[in-house]
């Protein structure tokens, strides 16, 4: 998931839904009732490998990279560095221990993802508070999902599919190699979430006006793509962010939640549903990102190794005369 270049686009609204009835008579996703892109050879034996396995070599694997190879430690270190400066460099080093297992796991979890049953995902993802988003897709209303790179959120995005049995669209920037954008679409389209580029975004958005669905977001990444950036502090630095979601909210009149993803042990997760505004919640757009940046910061100060911290997410310099006032805490 993510945005992309999507904040460059403007595009006419996704208003209207899908009556009640038609929403209880959608029969729930299995992987046997979508199409996804066949899996590479090679994901298929890799996912094949025992849980146990997995883990250890993902153990053995977040050790050579972070100690032996050395990517993107600096990186790491300086965005640690510069959002928790009175940390002593012993709790720094632990953190990045800790940080490059947990994405070594994460990316074993999604290679598993290609031989799991939706059972199995169910029981590993657990929705404890999910009453609320059911009730706005009962009524009719879609629903946007705004989450962070925290926890397993590619499995996040698979169980929201599961759970509402609804069109799930998720936004992403293809990567540069066809062989790797035509394997992650393979898994992620497993259980039938449609991956969706920002060209594309609204114009898919649009056919589904008439029908309740799930617009999903991951919008914590720095917005190279985007003339149109947002300034706010997020954890003690000046930040920019996407203005797109608040944009297709407001013209899709969404019904709006950030997704926290904790992690219970390891391949177990609960997902959260944090209310980030109402469908048709008249928001300035700096007020909504305020709101979505205050959520991602709470779940990175409660868990801090489970963020995306070799992300380059600071490099980009806020305009002097734009940049944020010190009382824009989110």
């Amino acid at each position: 998931m993510g945005v992309g270049a999507l904040s460059r686009r403007r595009g006419r609204g996704c208003r209207g839904a899908a009556p009640p009835d038609k929403l209880t008579r959608m029969k729930p996703a299995t992987p046997e009732s979508d199409s996804p892109p066949p899996l590479p050879l090679w994901l298929r034996a890799a996912s094949a490998l025992p849980w146990g396995v997995a883990y250890a070599l993902a153990g053995a694997a977040a050790w050579f990279t972070r100690a032996v190879l050395r990517v993107r430690v600096r990186v790491a270190r300086e965005n640690l560095e510069g959002c928790f400066p009175d940390w002593l460099r012993e709790h720094v080093d632990e953190t990045l221990a800790r940080h490059y297992r947990a994405l070594s796991e994460v990316l074993v979890e999604f290679i598993k993802q290609a031989r799991m049953s939706a059972a199995e995902l169910n029981e590993r993802v657990r929705f404890p508070d999910a009453g609320p988003v059911r009730a706005a897709l009962a009524a009719g209303r879609p629903v946007m999902i705004l989450t962070a790179h925290c926890g397993n959120w590619e499995w996040a995005l698979q169980r929201l599919r599961l759970e509402f049995g609804v069109p799930v669209i998720g936004a992403y920037k293809p990567p540069r190699s066809g062989a790797a954008d035509r394997a992650m679409m393979a898994l992620r389209s497993r259980f039938g979430v449609r991956m969706v580029g920002a060209k594309r975004l609204l114009r898919e958005l649009t056919r589904l006006r008439r029908q309740a669905h799930i617009a999903a977001f991951v919008a914590d990444q720095v917005p190279t793509t985007s003339p149109n950036r947002e300034w706010l502090t997020f954890l003690g630095r000046p930040t920019a962010f996407f203005p797109g979601p608040a944009e297709i909210a407001r013209i899709g009149s969404y019904e709006v939640y950030y997704v926290a993803i904790r992690r219970t042990a390891r391949g177990r997760y609960e997902v959260h549903f944090q209310p980030v505004a109402a469908a048709g919640e008249a928001l300035e757009p700096l007020e909504f990102t305020r709101r979505y940046a205050a959520r991602v910061e709470a779940q990175v100060r409660a868990v801090p190794a489970d963020w995306m911290w070799v992300h380059r997410r600071w490099k980009l310099e806020p305009p002097v005369a734009d940049g944020p006032d010190p009382d824009d805490l989110p």
